[in-house]
């Protein structure tokens, strides 16, 4: 190649390598330019991220405090600290979900799910020996909250990062406790061997400290506990050479009196699960019959257990917490033996403090926690500041308050020094202070039963020695609401009178017996005649019988004319007849002529020396529920009676909600109850349902008890013959159905399933109950076959029952409305006493002595006699004409 070809190529190469260079670097600038504009728009949406994220802090930050605020305003409202808590976690700022977490705690105890949410976060934050020695006493108060494996497994999670020492604190804790569970408890289990391998190298001591875990394991009914003994089994097959101390025989037996006790508790834990997340009233009871049942073959360990984990799932049931503590009271925790678990350390004051915690608004805990103050002798002081705890509880009802008052002033006169003036006045102080609390509280629905009266009064006659004081005090307990009704406390008040001598007493009986509206003259009637009897001349105890004979002929005959206005009530059309007829005068009802004693006013009783009580302003008539009034002529609308029905036999405290809540199968479209002019409730009503299936339904559901008392359900219709109130159960013979009779008046239908099922499956039991609610002895027991129900004869019939002898036979009722069926005298049915009931047994003041026991024998004899053969010869001849008092004196002196 020649020299100027040479210098062309160079100069080529030049050119191209300047123009590949231009290329570059204007790619390289194009390049630059890109970059840089991809740069300003991340930076513009970090720049939108980060303000909102600013302003989802803000808004947060907002909310936290007005939830704040919110906590401030209503202390007690439970869902409050719950927001408060989760807008903590979602601001991802550990310092406030502490102090969220902390405010919570001061009011309420922190639920498992609460707590393990919380734990997770500070256990995995925590690394040196103090940090987790600090996540270490959070747990501890988790587990003295609630019984929760599932917070103890995260609690074995920390025993991993904990040191030696430390870890083995942490198992001293949990084993002993969280161990026993019986579905759970193995869980708890395969982590301590897990962590105690992780810890220990090989060695003998490593193996035998293995096999102990086992057989620690497996002398306690466990679930799957079959899983851990073959695992057992392979670990002293494969070192059997090197194990020591082994004892196969005891470890056997040990084992089998596990699986044994587990076959018994696995179908209580299966009926545990399967209990819906509502159900708290039958997993209470289940608990209970959990316990009752295995606790002859558990521990007092495995039966804390049980109690703590019926109290962590039925935590807002006051009962299920006082059976905790009755528990407790009778197995406290062995001083001398220093437990590390929260559970069994715990004694009844720190049990019933975690159940106030859970359940503030139960007097019959503050009645327990009182009682073991006083069994601790613990100082009045302290005895106080439960009391201050109680005046700031809310309660819903005063029923309550006044339970918890009267346990403190018995508290009081249980410690009181009567010979001590300034004692008894200090106790009438506290008796006043309560009242007028109550008052101030309540208003007039404060104790109207007047109990706390009652008790001063009665201390007032004995005690602290004033009876003139007492009297003031019975005489306001008889004058307020419907207490003059009731012949138990008229017959008291005359007992206490009787200190001050007879006088007194009989101005009490006098007063008494002309009261309006009493619930049981005749008891009443003989208190006074024996009382007379006793103490009384002739003219006085003539003048108390004619006065009781004349009360009790009114009460009588005033039951007659509420049974037939109630028969006027049940049936509609005679009504409706009586309204519509222009020509016939409309009268008024008997039972409507006087108000009854339930509809008088309320009258709160006053007490002279006390301050005056400031008295709640009770709500007008109109305010409070719809009402009927009988008084205001009304037309009668037909067009929905096939939906309606007619609902009578009803408490007259009950309400439309309690009448729903009954029912609960029903779909109610209105309810009306109907009222006097008082305001008070009749104890019958009318409701309106969606369609004619519902009131089908609804016919069904007839005689269902609500507050104690069945609830008689019947159709509307103005025809008779198209009313759906027949007789709803068979009239024929039923070889299959016994009728059981003599029954105890308080055996319920459960009881009598009970007695029954054993001997062949039941289709229906049904106890048979007054119109008061009260059992009349009998009950109706329906088997599926025949084979069943003769077998309960056999075995049943004459069974003793809580001390009463019932019969059995197959249900063979007369039919109904048949003329040649006898229906019961009036003298029998007042000899038997009760339908279903046995023999009578006469009591104090109740002997009806028969006259003919009075006659000598030689004289019924002759008389008999003669009555025989004048029959015989003539059949029309009879003795009915009265012998006179010579006639007596012939017979009695002849020979």
């Amino acid at each position: 190649m020649s020299d100027a070809e040479m210098k062309a190529m160079e100069d080529s190469n030049d050119d191209s390598m300047e123009a590949a260079e231009d290329n570059d670097h204007g790619k390289s600038k194009d390049a630059g330019s890109d970059a840089e504009e991809s740069s300003d728009d991340s930076e513009m949406d970090d720049d939108d991220d980060d303000d909102n994220d600013a302003a989802e802090e803000a808004r947060q930050i907002k909310q936290y405090l007005e939830l704040l605020g919110k906590i401030q305003e209503d202390k007690y409202n439970y869902d409050t600290y719950v927001q408060l808590l989760e807008i903590a976690h979602q601001m991802t700022d550990l310092d406030k979900i502490r102090q969220s977490a902390e405010i919570f705690a001061e009011v309420y105890p922190l639920s498992p799910e609460i707590w393990l949410r919380w734990l997770k976060i500070e256990a995995a934050m925590a690394s040196s020996p103090e940090q987790i020695k600090q996540v270490d006493a959070l747990f501890r108060r988790a587990l003295g909250d609630y019984f929760s494996v599932e917070v103890a497994l995260e609690y074995a999670n920390l025993a991993a990062k904990a040191d030696k020492d430390q870890s083995e604190a942490i198992w001293d804790v949990l084993i002993p406790t969280y161990g026993l569970h019986v579905t759970k408890g193995r869980a708890i289990f395969e982590a301590y061997r897990e962590d105690f391998l992780g810890k220990n190298e090989d060695s003998p001591d490593r193996l035998n400290r293995l096999a102990r875990i086992y057989e620690q394991e497996l002398k306690i009914p466990l679930k799957n506990m079959e899983d851990s003994y073959i695992e057992y089994k392979l670990l002293c097959e494969k070192y059997k050479d090197t194990l020591q101390d082994l004892n196969p025989e005891k470890f056997e037996r040990r084992y089998r009196q596990a699986k044994e006790l587990l076959q018994k508790m696995l179908p209580f834990e299966d009926r545990l699960v399967k209990l819906e997340p509502h159900c708290h009233q039958e997993r209470a009871e289940l608990y209970r019959e959990y316990i009752r049942e295995c606790r002859s073959q558990l521990g007092d360990d495995e039966t804390q257990v049980l109690y703590e984990r019926s109290v962590t799932d039925c935590c807002l049931d006051p009962t299920v917490w006082c059976d905790y503590l009755k528990y407790l009271d009778k197995y406290p925790p062995d001083e001398e033996e220093d437990s590390a678990s929260p559970v069994f350390s715990q004694t009844t004051e720190m049990l019933v403090n975690r159940a106030l915690r859970n359940c503030p608004w139960s007097a019959e805990l503050y009645v327990e926690k009182l009682r073991i103050f006083e069994r601790e002798k613990r100082d009045k002081a302290d005895v106080l500041k439960i009391m201050e705890e109680v005046a700031t509880v809310e309660f819903q009802a005063p029923e309550p308050a006044v339970k918890v008052w009267l346990e403190y002033l018995t508290y009081l006169r249980r410690h009181a020094n009567f010979e001590d003036e300034k004692e008894r006045d200090i106790l009438r102080s506290n008796f006043e202070l309560a009242w007028n609390q109550l008052g101030r509280t309540w208003g007039e629905l404060a104790d109207p039963e007047c109990k706390i009266l009652q008790f001063w009064g009665r201390l007032e006659y004995c005690l602290l020695g004033d009876p003139l004081k007492g009297r003031e005090l019975w005489q306001n307990v008889m004058d307020s609401s419907d207490n003059c009704t009731r012949v138990g406390l008229w017959i008291e008040y005359a007992e206490l009178e009787s200190r001050r001598g007879t006088d007194p007493v009989r101005k009490v009986y006098r007063k008494a017996i002309g009261a309006v509206g009493l619930n049981d003259p005749e008891t009443l009637a003989a208190a006074w005649m024996r009382f007379e009897r006793c103490n009384g001349s002739l003219e006085q105890l003539a003048s108390c019988q004619e006065l009781c004979m004349a009360t009790i002929q009114a009460y009588y005959k005033t039951l007659s004319q509420q049974r037939f206005a109630k028969g006027r009530r049940s049936d509609p059309k005679k009504d409706s007849d009586a309204n519509e007829s222009p020509k016939k005068k409309q009268l008024k009802r008997p039972h409507e002529e006087q108000p009854s004693a339930d509809e008088t006013a309320f009258k709160k009783p006053s007490i002279p020396s006390g301050p005056s009580v400031n008295k709640k302003q009770e709500p007008s008539l109109e305010d409070t529920t719809k009402r009927i009034r009988l008084d205001e002529p009304k037309s009668v609308d037909t067009s929905n009676d096939n939906r309606r029905l007619f609902f009578s036999n009803l408490s007259f405290d009950a309400t439309e909600d309690q009448i729903r809540a009954t029912f609960p199968e029903l779909h109610f479209k209105s309810i009306e109850l109907v009222h006097g002019s008082s305001g008070k409730s009749r104890g019958f009503g009318y409701a309106e349902f969606d369609s004619e299936q519902d009131v089908k339904k609804a016919l069904s559901f007839d005689r269902r008890p609500l507050d104690g008392r069945p609830v008689f359900i019947s159709s509307l219709a103005r025809d008779k013959s198209a009313r759906q109130n027949k007789f709803k159960y068979s009239e024929q013979f039923e070889p299959n159905k016994l009728f059981v009779k003599g029954l105890p008046f308080e055996a319920t239908g459960d009881d009598v399933r009970k007695l029954f099922e054993p001997y062949g499956k039941l289709r229906d039991v049904r106890v048979v109950y007054y119109r008061s609610g009260k059992s009349k002895g009998l009950a109706y027991v329906e088997y599926e076959t025949e084979v069943a129900a003769k077998n309960a004869v056999i075995h049943l019939d004459q069974h003793n029952m809580n001390g009463f002898t019932i019969t059995v036979a197959l249900s063979a009722p007369p039919p109904r409305g048949n003329p040649t069926a006898t229906a019961p005298m009036a003298k029998d049915v007042e000899q038997s006493g009760s339908l279903g009931a046995g023999k009578r047994h006469l009591v104090k003041g109740d002997a009806k002595m028969k006259l003919s026991s009075m006659i000598p024998t030689a004289l019924l004899r002759k008389t008999a006699t003669a009555g025989s053969s004048g029959s015989s010869a003539s059949p029309a001849v009879t003795t009915d004409k009265p012998k006179s008092n010579e006639d007596f004196r012939k017979l009695l002196l002849k020979k």
